[in-house]
């Protein structure tokens, strides 16, 4: 069945400067309007009956509206969970406590953690971040809502696979999930960047985890495939992603990324099509991929970066995205970053 579930891109409102964080927030950052998560609530529960939601942002939890977004959800019966770095915490648990019809819907809250101690962790997200965290978790273990630890896994964490791994089934997480970092477009890619053949020792770490571990090991898309055609959530159209300027586009790792404008990742915007019509587009610029990635591989064999799926899509549209001498593609340009790195303004790695 298509469009499984919905991921909607609230805001790029944050209060942290992550070090591999895709987004781009500015100084008046943008927000999802509340009339396209309800128009696109009706449509994909009406259309595809779709029955889960996904927030993500930025942090989710500073969208103006937020409130009014969560019983937009439950109100088209839909359940969800949020991606988020717990700073707000406490305000989000007594909103979730406050009408049982939210904390029914409630999946899991899902905590991004990028280290199992607090020195890792704060290195890449900032100081005071792993205690919030672990605030979080002691509230979700107290009022019995179930809660995933995520992390994105760079040159700067990942000795820790391990460690997170036992951090997460110790706190008796739901979920321990191991995300690879997606190039930013910035110099600090430089940092943190692995080549494909530490790729794969993670991966092999990862898998030899999950089979020691109690809990569920997840190792979302990105990871190297063998298959030629492999083909993620969203290209199968099991996932719709809603960025924050509410349009349609391919996923969250193309959300507010720079370009080099040869080719284009949305669909349509919301404010002025159907979520079927912008369906429908969506599926054309993915025909076209997979049309597109025939040609080269009747060419020759795929390089060891083409085969990290999302790595390729990326290369493919112009994003930034790993290769051997470290990233590649259009730089990101973010003047007006919050981050003390902006006073520096040291070059890429390109």
């Amino acid at each position: 069945m298509a469009a499984s579930w919905i991921a909607f891109h609230l805001t790029d409102r944050c209060q942290l400067d992550c070090q591999h964080c895709l987004r781009d927030p500015e100084l008046t950052p943008k927000d999802l309007p509340l009339a396209i998560v309800r128009k696109v609530l009706a449509e994909a529960k009406a259309i595809y009956k779709s029955g889960h939601v996904a927030l993500t942002g930025g942090e989710p939890t500073l969208h103006p509206e937020f409130t009014a977004v969560i019983d937009a959800i439950v109100e088209h019966g839909f359940t969800w969970h949020l991606v988020t770095n717990a700073r707000r915490i406490e305000w989000l648990l007594a909103l979730v406590k406050e009408v049982p019809a939210r904390r029914k819907a409630l999946t899991a809250i899902d905590f991004s953690l990028d280290g199992a101690d607090e020195a890792t962790h704060d290195a890449i997200r900032g100081k005071g971040s792993f205690r919030e965290v672990m605030l979080g978790v002691t509230l979700c273990s107290t009022y019995e809502i179930p809660f995933v630890l995520q992390g994105v896994v760079n040159a700067k964490n990942q000795h820790m696979i391990e460690a997170f791994g036992m951090l997460a089934a110790n706190l008796k997480a739901a979920r321990v999930s191991f995300g690879m970092m997606q190039p930013t477009g910035t110099h600090l890619d430089k940092e943190l960047y692995l080549s494909p053949q530490a790729w794969h020792r993670v991966e092999e770490r990862i898998r030899r985890l999950g089979s020691v571990l109690k809990i569920e090991v997840g190792m979302p898309e990105g990871y190297s495939v063998d298959e030629a055609f492999h083909l993620c959530d969203p290209w199968k159209s099991q996932q719709l992603h809603i960025d924050v300027q509410g349009r349609l586009n391919l996923c969250c790792q193309h959300a507010g990324i720079p370009g080099d404008g040869t080719r284009t990742d949305v669909a349509g915007s919301l404010h002025e099509m159907s979520l079927v019509e912008a369906h429908r587009n969506l599926l054309k610029i993915i025909h076209q991929a997979q049309m597109d990635k025939l040609e080269r591989l009747a060419a020759g064999p795929p390089s060891e970066w083409e085969k990290f799926p999302c790595n390729d899509c990326l290369k493919y549209f112009g994003k930034p995205h790993w290769a051997d001498e470290g990233t590649a593609g259009p730089e990101a340009k973010r003047d007006r970053w919050r981050g003390a790195w902006a006073k520096t303004r040291l070059p890429v790695v390109s």
